[in-house]
């Protein structure tokens, strides 16, 4: 696809989006080919960090206006020969779009080709958003709101006007607090789309495989749009379209997956559910300590979509250079999509084209560089705790100790670690069946100030092995004084 602003007037032309000609102040006129020939071509043998499979082929593409633009590609084409991007013919295809300088003419271009999924006129939508904390947009934590301004745009040029934005914060932090934050408010309010928060919907029970999931009955009654960044994840590697839909559940149903390992039971999940359209948010992505905000922008500026969420993470990760997930392994092999990338039909961008060297997340860092996280899958309820504590302990030098989390702690994992604190019920019920000493057991109905006193203290003290009656002591007189400080500020 090359997109020209043109002034018809002066005779110029601008490669990026411009309201009116700068020149007579006069009209633009946006010229788009989606044919083109080459023209040019010049093979590259030397790799870059954003160019790391090497050798590839930068064409100079021309339309019929004379356009001109050069497109990188590891086929090999001759002078002359045509350049198009034809329709995907396989239900689990991946649509692979560079992002130029015009979001909303990719994300149309790349609804194209896949017929929109069957969209039309008329239909009640239900977008599926990633707003899991409060963050800005450039953190690329939450989905942009200038993808969700361009798709809401697009769905009204279909005359499809019924649309809602649904989705559920992580434990701790407000799903329209996290959308105002994010931008996602205003867009949402500019084509005046409601803002669900899924924590207050009702659920219909569905069983798969065994398994019962209680889901939002929105999901149900519309056609539903699943619009997730794509970032790394400390926990299961990567959180794409499969991780996105988990918060379409109740918070039981999300306990019940972490509880019994939730690389067996997200692949589940996606079988339970209607069928749905993912659009990968890659305007900006995340790498290295994601999903949260401690992960790094990878500027990856690419849209995937498709109507296969497993084809979808598969190809991320394989953009990414990453391992294939092992939820991705598990959905394949009980049938709830494609994982196997050789056999999913890529349309848009060569595969081998946009590949980064994504850096993948630590599972044992956290916001302190002294406190590491030993990870047995928890729920995001006690991961995000774990983080926020830590990173509220951040100005303190301290000695290194470990927050133990989750059910599936192995022995293995504890080998040759001291001063392990055992947070959560889970992780204190496997600590004690494994005969672990910890320097403390802290359960999450615990006050938050007494949770960050107690770290605090085995944080400070490097020979401290155990938290004493004192601790606890000073750890209630804190929080008993937080609470004071709180009623007296109203």
């Amino acid at each position: 696809m090359i997109i020209r602003w043109i002034c018809e007037k002066d005779r110029k032309k601008w490669i990026y989006p411009v309201e009116k000609c700068i020149y007579c102040k006069g009209p633009v006129k946006k010229i788009i080919s989606r044919e083109a020939k080459i023209i040019g071509m010049t093979k590259v043998n030397v790799p870059s960090p954003l160019h790391p499979i090497v050798p590839y082929n930068v064409v100079l593409l021309q339309d019929e206006h004379g356009n001109r633009m050069p497109k990188k590609t590891m086929k090999d084409y001759k002078i002359g020969d045509t350049y198009s991007i034809k329709k995907p013919k396989s239900k689990n295809a991946v649509i692979v779009t560079k992002i130029k300088y015009d979001l909303r003419e990719a994300l149309k271009e790349s609804l194209e080709l896949i017929g929109y999924s069957g969209l039309k006129e008329g239909d009640k939508v239900l977008i599926k958003p990633s707003i899991i904390e409060p963050a800005y947009h450039y953190q690329a934590v939450d989905t942009s709101p200038k993808l969700m301004d361009a798709l809401l745009g697009i769905l009204k040029e279909k005359g499809i006007t019924d649309v809602v934005v649904a989705e559920q914060s992580w434990p701790g932090n407000g799903t329209i607090a996290s959308a105002e934050k994010a931008g996602i408010t205003e867009a949402c309010n500019k084509y005046g789309c409601k803002i669900l928060d899924l924590k207050n919907s009702e659920y219909t029970e569905k069983e798969t495989d065994g398994m019962k999931f209680n889901i939002g009955n929105e999901v149900f009654e519309r056609k539903v749009i699943n619009v997730p960044v794509l970032k790394t994840n400390s926990q299961i590697l990567v959180s794409g379209a499969m991780e996105n839909m988990i918060r379409v559940t109740d918070s039981k149903t999300q306990e019940m997956m972490y509880s019994n390992d939730i690389e067996k039971t997200l692949p589940k999940l996606i079988k339970a559910l209607p069928e749905f359209l993912t659009i990968g948010d890659g305007t900006i992505g995340m790498h290295a300590q994601g999903p949260t905000s401690l992960g790094d922008p990878a500027f990856l500026n690419m849209l995937l979509i498709s109507n296969d969420a497993v084809a979808l993470d598969a190809v991320f990760a394989e953009i990414g250079m990453l391992p294939k997930p092992e939820y991705v392994k598990e959905a394949d092999s009980i049938g709830a999509g494609e994982g196997i990338v050789k056999n999913i039909e890529v349309v848009g961008e060569d595969l081998e084209a946009v590949k980064l060297n994504l850096k993948p997340a630590s599972k044992e860092a956290t916001g302190h560089p002294r406190i590491k996280l030993i990870d047995g899958k928890s729920s995001p309820a006690i991961f995000n705790e774990a983080l926020g504590v830590s990173s509220k302990l951040i100005g303190l030098s301290g000695y290194q100790m470990h927050l133990a989390i989750g059910k599936f702690i192995e022995k293995g994992m504890t080998a040759e670690k001291e001063r392990i604190v055992a947070y959560g019920k889970d992780a204190i019920e496997k600590m004690r069946e494994l005969g672990v000493k910890t320097a403390a057991e802290i359960p999450e109905d615990m006050e938050s100030m007494e949770k960050i006193v107690l770290i605090k203290s085995i944080l400070e003290d490097q020979k401290k092995e155990t938290i004493n009656a004192a601790d606890r002591i000073k750890s209630k007189i804190a929080s008993f004084g937080m609470k004071l400080k709180k009623n007296f500020s109203k």
